[in-house]
Formats: C-alpha cells, structure tokens, sequence
C-alpha cells in the first residue's frame, strides 16, 4: 500500500515538474525558434561560402570549358552549315541570280517611272540649258565681232561648215545602209569593163586573122631557121692530147 503511494505521488510531482518544464518551453518558444533560426543560418552561410570559395577557385576552368563546349558546338554548325551550302551552291547561285536580276529590274522599273514622271520638267530643264548655252555663245559671238573680226566671212564660213557635214554625214550615213549594195555594183561594173575590153581584144583579132596568122608563121619560120642554122653549123669540138 504504501509502495503503490509512492508511485502516485512520484508520478504526481513527475506530471508537474513536466508540466512546469513544458509551460517554460512554450513562454521560450519564439526564442528558441529565433535561435535555431540564426544557427541554421549560421551552417548555410558557412556552406554556401564553402561553395563560394570552391566556384571562385574553379572559375577560370568552367569559363575555359564553356568557351572550349561553345566553340566546339560553333565549328559543328558552321561544318554542317558549310556542307549544306555545298550540296546547295548551284541552286545558291542560281537564286542569288535571280534575285539580283529581280532586284536591278525594280530598280530599273522604278528610275523610268521617276523619268516618266519627270519628264517635263527634264525637256524644260534642258531647253533652257540649251538657251543659256546659245546666248553665252551669241555673246561671244557678238563680242568678236565688235572687236573688228571679219563677221560676215565667219558667219558664212560656220553656215558653209555646217551644210557641209551635214551632207557629209548623210552621205555617209546612206552609204552605210547601202554598202552591200554599192559592192555588188561595184564588182559588176568591174565585170562589165573586164567583159568589155575582152570583146574589144577578140574583134580586133577576128578581124586582122590574117595578118596575126602571117606575123605567127614569120615568127615560127625565123625560130626554125634559127633552129637549123644552129644544127647545121655545130660548136668545134676540142680534142686534148694526152700528156706522156
């Protein structure tokens, strides 16, 4: 009985020494909380400065093997790239070809709109150019002939000049575009005058047959004469004594 007690009350006192300890706890709660707080941060940062300190040794190695995995990844695709281009350079070229062709023909398009657009103003522009041009040289002009220079001889010396290549270069102009023709006629007047002479020659012989016959057997019979005085009367032969 009296063990049984004993128990109780240790019990007892156990539940309140418990309770009193659990009361404190939770009266210190936040502080423990805010103490666990700053240890466990406490053990991050001393980890992540660990890291740190590991990351900053290893850098110049991570860069060089970025670099080195960036670089080896560029040449693969610029190989592959230039293999493609390759393989495709005739087509390549032939759609660089056309799209440069479509490209000058817009632009070619485009600047005779602009003419066209233009082009009034281009022919009034140039008609006063023209004018400003010619009044500039009739002041010249003017000013020669104030000074005293022959002005009637220069002026019909340009006006002459002036008709003559005119013609000049008519002339030559129409004989350009007919130049096959005059060579054709050219070579048959050629022909004619060759045929002519030719007639000329033959009637003249036909007509002094006889005479041409008689000069021909003269000169045949002199050739034979000749031929015969010379077989009649042979070159002395010289005969050489042999010497002992």
């Amino acid at each position: 009985m009296g063990v049984k007690v004993q128990s109780c009350a240790r019990g007892v006192l156990a539940r309140r020494a418990f309770s009193d300890k659990y009361r404190r706890l939770q009266r210190q709660e936040r502080l423990f909380i805010a103490l666990q707080s700053r240890v466990r941060g406490n053990f991050v940062r001393k980890a992540l400065n660990k890291r740190h300190d590991v990351v900053n040794q290893r850098t110049d190695a991570f860069i060089k093997i970025q670099a080195q995995a960036r670089g080896h990844l560029i040449r693969s695709r610029l190989q592959t790239i230039k293999s493609n281009l390759r393989s495709h350079l005739p087509s390549i070229i032939a759609l660089q070809g056309l799209a440069r062709g479509h490209l000058l023909r817009q632009d070619f398009l485009h600047k005779q709109q602009i003419l066209r657009e233009q082009e009034p103003q281009t022919l009034v522009l140039q008609a006063h150019v023209r004018g400003y041009l010619f009044r500039v040289a009739d002041k010249a002009f003017r000013r020669r002939l104030a000074r005293g220079e022959p002005g009637a001889a220069l002026l019909q010396a340009r006006a002459r000049g002036m008709l003559a290549r005119l013609e000049f270069y008519g002339k030559k102009g129409w004989l350009e575009q007919e130049e096959v023709m005059i060579v054709e006629l050219q070579a048959r007047c050629r022909g004619f005058l060759i045929r002519k002479t030719h007639d000329e020659k033959a009637r003249h012989y036909r007509e002094n047959m006889d005479k041409v016959i008689k000069i021909q057997s003269l000169v045949r019979a002199r050739q034979q004469g000749e031929a015969y005085k010379s077989l009649s009367n042979p070159s002395p032969i010289l005969f050489f004594k042999p010497n002992n």
